[in-house]
Parts: C-alpha cells; sequence; structure tokens
C-alpha cells in the first residue's frame, strides 16, 4: 500500500509540468521524438510526462511495478509467472523448491505453497524431523524447554530456568547457593528466585547499587553534604549553625545576641509596674481538655420531618385513590340494580295487561338493543 500511494505520487507529479512543444525555429536533438519530446534550446530533447530516456521513446512504467514492463505510460505488464498490480507475486513459488526433506510442493495459485511432508518431517517447509519432543511430548517439569536436536536427537533433553535442576527440571535449588547478593546483603530463597536484604547504604536487587544520602540535601542552613565510605552522610555545618544537618544555631551565636539584648535593656528604664511585671516570671500551663464526641444520630431531625411528610402525602394518595376506584365501581353496581329492577317491573307490567295476546317488547340493553317477544307462558329473560 506504501508502494502505490508513493506512486499515485510521483504519477501526480509528474502531470505537473506543461506539455510544451518544440520552440519554433529550434532544432530539437537528432532523433528526438516528436511527440514525446521537446526542446527550448537547440541540441536538447526534453521527455513529456510519462515518457524517459534520452531520446523520449521509453514510457515510465507504474511507480512500484516489480517485475513487469509498459507499453504506455503507467502500465505494468507482468512478466511470466507473476501477478499482481505491481507484478510482484510469483505463481510458482514452487519453482524455487521451497519444500525440504524429500516432500512435495502444491502452489495454491494465489502465490502460496503448501509442502506435504514426507514420514517424520514437518514444519510449513518440511524442515523439522518429529523427534522425541513431537512423537512422546515435553517430559520436561516447571518450565523447562524440551530439545531434541530439531528432531535429530536419539532422545529429548530439557533446559531449565533459573532455580531448576535436573534431567526433568524436577530438582528446586536452592538459588543462594552462589551468593549472589553483594556488599554484604543477606540472601533468601523464595522458591522461583531469591531476594535479597540489602544492609545500610546500598540498594537494589542484588545490593549493588549505593545510596546516594546528599542527593536529597539533607544539610540545611548552606552546610556541605559529605558521603561516608560505609555508609551514611556527614553535614559540614558552617559557624552559626550545629546538628546533625546543621539545623540548629550554635552557642555563640545565642550568646552575642544576648550580649546585644542585655545592651540595650541598659539603654531602657521600665516602670515601677513594668518592671515588677518583667521580674515576675510567667509560667505556662499546658493542660489536657478532654472532649466527649457525641455519636451523630442515624438521621437528622430535619430528615425525620421530610420522611414523616413524604409517608403522608404517599398515604394520601393510596386513600384517595382507593376511593375513586370503590366509588365508580359502587356507582356502577348501583346503576345495574336499578336498570335490573326496572326491567323487572316491565316484563310483569305487559305480562299482566293482556290476556293471551303476544306482546312485542323493546328492551334497551348497554350499547345494543334486542327485540324479545313476552307471552303469558314466557317468564324468563
Amino acid at each position: 500500500m506504501v508502494l502505490r500511494a508513493a506512486g499515485l505520487i510521483g504519477y501526480c507529479c509528474c502531470l505537473l509540468p506543461v506539455v510544451l512543444p518544440a520552440a519554433p525555429g529550434v532544432n530539437c536533438k537528432t532523433g528526438c521524438h516528436p511527440e514525446n519530446g521537446f526542446c527550448e534550446f537547440p541540441s536538447e530533447c526534453r521527455c513529456q510526462p510519462g515518457w524517459q530516456g534520452a531520446l523520449c521513446n521509453q514510457c515510465v512504467p507504474f511507480p512500484g511495478c516489480l517485475h513487469g514492463s509498459c507499453a504506455k505510460p503507467w502500465q505494468c505488464i507482468c512478466e511470466e509467472g507473476w501477478v499482481g498490480s505491481l507484478c510482484d507475486i510469483d505463481i510458482h513459488p514452487c519453482s524455487a523448491k521451497p519444500c525440504t526433506n524429500n516432500s512435495t510442493c502444491i502452489e495454491t495459485g494465489d502465490g502460496g505453497y503448501i509442502c506435504l511432508c514426507g514420514q517424520g518431517f514437518t514444519g510449513k517447509n518440511c524442515h523439522l524431523k518429529k523427534g522425541p519432543c513431537i512423537i512422546n511430548g515435553s517430559p520436561c517439569q516447571n518450565g523447562g524447554t524440551c530439545i531434541d536436536d530439531n528432531g535429530f536427537a536419539p532422545h529429548a533433553s530439557c533446559l531449565c530456568p533459573s532455580g531448576f535442576a535436573g534431567n526433568f527440571c524436577e530438582i528446586d535449588r536452592d538459588d543462594c547457593e552462589s551468593s549472589p547478593c553483594e556488599n554484604g546483603g543477606t540472601c533468601t530463597d523464595t522458591g522461583v528466585g531469591f531476594s535479597c536484604f540489602c544492609p545500610h547504604g546500598y540498594t537494589g536487587k542484588l545490593c549493588s547499587s549505593r545510596v546516594m544520602f546528599c542527593a536529597s540535601g539533607p544539610c540545611e542552613n548552606g552546610g556541605t553534604c559529605s558521603e561516608h565510605p560505609q555508609g551514611g552522610f556527614k553535614c559540614i555545618c558552617k559557624s552559626e549553625f550545629i546538628g546533625v544537618t546543621c539545623k540548629h544555631p550554635s552557642k555563640n551565636t545565642s550568646l552575642s545576641g544576648a550580649n546585644m539584648e542585655a545592651k540595650h535593656m541598659q539603654n531602657y528604664k521600665p516602670t515601677s509596674k513594668v518592671h515588677h511585671r518583667s521580674v515576675h516570671q510567667e509560667i505556662l500551663k499546658i493542660t489536657m481538655k478532654e472532649t466527649i464526641q457525641n455519636a451523630d444520630p442515624l438521621l437528622s431531625r430535619s430528615q425525620v420531618i421530610c420522611f414523616v411528610v413524604l409517608g403522608l402525602l404517599t398515604c394520601l394518595v393510596v386513600l384517595g385513590t382507593t376511593g375513586i376506584v370503590f366509588f365508580s365501581k359502587c356507582e356502577m353496581w348501583l346503576a345495574n340494580a336499578k336498570y335490573s329492577h326496572l326491567l323487572r317491573k316491565k316484563k310483569n307490567f305487559f305480562l299482566k295487561s293482556n290476556n293471551g295476546e303476544n306482546l312485542s317488547v323493546n328492551i334497551i340493553f348497554p350499547e345494543k338493543i334486542k327485540l324479545t317477544n313476552y307471552t303469558k307462558n314466557y317468564t324468563a329473560i
């Protein structure tokens, strides 16, 4: 796809030059094609897009065409044995005899092939012999790799991972036997490997890296950090500061500050009350106040009120809906009872009002009209 895209770009770029005929009165190079070439100066032969060569008599094939030629510009006419838009697919791959060990090569027609391996061989090109690892399976344990020299070994052997030994990697050996931990680190066998407990000043899986204490800048107030050969660090403090990390001011600095304060106090005469207060020692009392933290209730007062109101509203909605349904049902039952009573009353009236004559009575039922004839002997609807 990349070759085709590049070819299309090249094709478009080749079409950009303007096709120019030979300049009037200018004789082009001898043999320059009259249609495919042109010139602007004498003895020149410049090719039109899609043509090449000294005399512009050779067509330019499609960009990326590997095993093909052209009769016209931008064609890719494949040679014998090659197919595809770029003539890059070999339809006779078996001619190179890729199948080994007397196997049979079969062409699939699309540039591919299949090898029919002989007895005892396998693989894409039948280059692998069916040795003990394939015939009998891998005997290796604990993640060991079965090897049989590509099938030519008389028996299988195992390549064991780190921490296991034996013919079949069945022995879990001590990983600390070789003393892998450096700089006095303590080794511990973890079953599938080992771990190192590093001494002070060292780090890493094998305790091979030194811890750079000065990298974090532990010395304060302009102190200089120095690494110890046995591990640890030392801060070289300025004269004004002391401490492991030069954090505290030195005593000389405190005394000089106290002397300056004493000189300042000599020039200041406080009143009697102020002097009395300065002599009086202030005692700082530190007390501990016990606080009792009440457990928060499960629901606050506002939440309880909200739940009660919502419960009442829900009950009202349920009762109202039930009343509406019950009322509509009662109304329907009353109407049916009145209607049935009216029918019986009308029926009895018409049956008693005639002596043996048939009466035609129209009784209107809901949603339809039914005509029923009544006689004196007819006593039911």
